[in-house]
């Protein structure tokens, strides 16, 4: 089977080969990755890949304010890998596919559904502050409960079948092809309402039973502090206004559980990414680069400032229904103007 895994990248050279592995690992048989703006030697690294026939690279020059994320959509959406691939999944570098029974991704979703949205898991910092070039399934092992009150803690990416949508989304497809509904089904493969398919804005899975999943994707959107400088010096691809500050950073670092259940795929990940000892270079030179980056940020008041707020502020405690609800109605009573 013709098992796809898409990103978009912009300085994440070091975190990548070791991304790359997992999947790779996973059951994933290619890898369409769209890169811009890169100044730590990443787009040369997908060059090397590219040319060694394990991704295929397609870099691009973002244009106008649109969201660049959005632009790579609408770019990766048209390209041959994505419309011939018999499943696919678009996924950033932070999110790491876990599952519980099946070896490979191709196993995962049964034959006659058309989408299976994979919950976001999220992991917390583990109270490191220093950056250790160790792959990161295995520095960050504390993550939210399963069952945590928080929207943005079910958001979820879709493993699907191209032939049935016309277009990539960053969470969800877009626009069936056929005037039927695309077959959605949960990721224990029982099937999804129909109002959930025709939601085409709903990006999230709170309220839908995550009992006897057997994937899911683990998110390591803070990882240390150290790195959380340098993302937050990159931005965000899809909202590009929007700051990568101590809000963000509290909004999703749970430190609560200790999940280990990757640790399974692990081994086979290493041995994937011994076989890339050839792109090892590109990848320490990639890892330099972010180093000096992280070196010149330090010398700035407001980025220590933001380290030593991140310092204690440690790991957020994960509200209760009743606070959620409390929330909720305090945002409904707002106007747009407020």
């Amino acid at each position: 089977m013709n098992t796809l895994a898409i990103t978009c990248i912009r300085d994440e050279g070091p975190w990548l080969l070791d991304w790359l592995a997992h999947h790779k690992a996973a059951g994933f048989t290619h890898f369409l990755i769209a890169s811009h703006d890169c100044t730590d030697g990443s787009d040369q690294m997908l060059d090397a890949l590219d040319a060694a026939g394990l991704i295929t690279h397609v870099p691009f020059v973002p244009k106008g304010e649109k969201s660049v994320q959005w632009q790579a959509m609408k770019l990766l959406s048209k390209h041959k890998r994505y419309r011939s691939a018999d499943l696919a999944l678009f996924f950033d570098v932070d999110e790491y596919l876990v599952m519980q029974d099946p070896r490979s991704v191709a196993e995962l979703m049964p034959e006659t559904a058309d989408a299976m949205p994979l919950r976001w898991h999220l992991f917390g910092n583990n109270g490191f502050g220093t950056w250790d070039d160790v792959p990161v399934p295995e520095r960050f092992t504390m993550a939210a409960p399963d069952g945590i009150a928080l929207p943005l803690a079910h958001f979820f990416k879709t493993l699907h079948r191209p032939k049935a949508f016309r277009d990539l989304g960053v969470h969800r497809p877009k626009n069936p092809k056929d005037q039927d509904l695309p077959n959605w089904v949960s990721a224990s493969g029982a099937a999804l309402p129909t109002a959930f398919a025709m939601a085409q804005a709903r990006i999230n899975l709170f309220g839908v039973p995550h009992e006897k999943e057997r994937a899911w994707l683990n998110h390591y959107s803070v990882r240390s502090i150290e790195e959380f400088v340098l993302k937050s010096a990159r931005g965000l691809p899809n909202h590009m206004q929007k700051p990568i500050g101590a809000g963000y950073w509290a909004e999703r670092n749970f430190n609560v559980t200790s999940d280990t259940r990757i640790a399974a795929m692990r081994p086979v990940a290493h041995a994937v990414r011994a076989e890339m000892a050839a792109f090892e270079p590109l990848h320490k030179a990639s890892v330099a680069a972010h180093r000096a980056r992280l070196k010149t940020l330090l010398s700035r008041r407001d980025v220590v400032e933001l380290m030593w707020q991140l310092t204690l502020m440690g790991g957020s405690t994960p509200p209760g229904p009743t606070q959620l609800a409390a929330h909720l109605a305090r945002l409904k009573t707002l106007t747009p103007e407020a």
